[in-house]
This record gives C-alpha cells, sequence and structure tokens, in this order.
C-alpha cells in the first residue's frame, strides 16, 4: 500500500506543476483563472501529492504490531489501507471537480458532491490514523498469570 500512496503522490506532484506552470502562464498573459482554481490547485498540492506521501512512507516506516495484525507481519489490514487510499483520493477528485462547479454554478447536488467529498476525505484520514495509532501505540502487555 505504501508504494501506491507515493505513486499517488508522485503523479500529484507533477499534475500541481503542470497545472502550477499554466496558471502562471496565464497570469503572465493578462488572463488570470478565478481564485477557486487556484485553491484547487493548492489543494490538488497539498493533499494530492503531500499528503499521500506522508501516509505512503509512515505505511512503511512505522514500526510494526505483530500482536494486533499478525496476519500481514504487523504492517496494517490490507483492505482498511485500501479504504484509506481510495477514500482520500476519490474524496480529493470529487473536491477538484465540485468546488469549482459549485462556485460558478450554484446548486443542491453541488453542493451534496462537496459534503461527499469532504466526508470521503475525513473517513480516508481517520483510517489512516486508526492505522497508525495502532502501530504506534502497542496493546499493553498482560502479564501472565
Amino acid at each position: 500500500m505504501s508504494r501506491l500512496f507515493i505513486k499517488a503522490g508522485i503523479a500529484y506532484l507533477v499534475l500541481t506543476f503542470v497545472v502550477g506552470a499554466v496558471l502562471l502562464s496565464l497570469e503572465a498573459a493578462a488572463r488570470p483563472m478565478p481564485y477557486v482554481i487556484e485553491v484547487e490547485h493548492g489543494h490538488a498540492g497539498f493533499v494530492g501529492w503531500l499528503v499521500n506521501m506522508v501516509i505512503g512512507v509512515a505505511y512503511w516506516l512505522l514500526p510494526g504490531n505483530r500482536a494486533r495484525f499478525p496476519r500481514t507481519q504487523g504492517r496494517y489490514p490490507e483492505l482498511l489501507a485500501r479504504f484509506s487510499f481510495y477514500s482520500l483520493n476519490i474524496g480529493l477528485a470529487l473536491r477538484l471537480l465540485g468546488e469549482p462547479w459549485f462556485t460558478f454554478q450554484p446548486s443542491a447536488a453541488g453542493s451534496a458532491l462537496l459534503y461527499v467529498a469532504a466526508f470521503l476525505q475525513l473517513l480516508g484520514i481517520g483510517a489512516f490514523a486508526w492505522i497508525a495509532w495502532q502501530r504506534v501505540f502497542p496493546p499493553p502487555l498482560r502479564p501472565d498469570i
């Protein structure tokens, strides 16, 4: 899973720089994009690149917890890690599409899309936080009776 997060982070890094170059070129040509596009550019860079990269490296480097995750040799529950990835990145994609749409044409559907995007990102981060917490804070040892 760490490789999937890191690959997504690298893809967003490239995408963010390409979009940044286009935004800068348009601004230099006196044709700046609306502010919401700049906000989305920043969000793609922060969540898309930085958060994906941090989560990928964290899954790779955090200490294992074999007591909690014996099936994966202490790493993480695969299904929950996948849920974290897809929830975070689908939520991000929905935000990147939904926020400009809602800004230019406010509607109940656009508002609902933003709520879903925010909820998915929150679930993705929550799933990661749970996994990371379990790996960093192992269960207390029970004394043998």
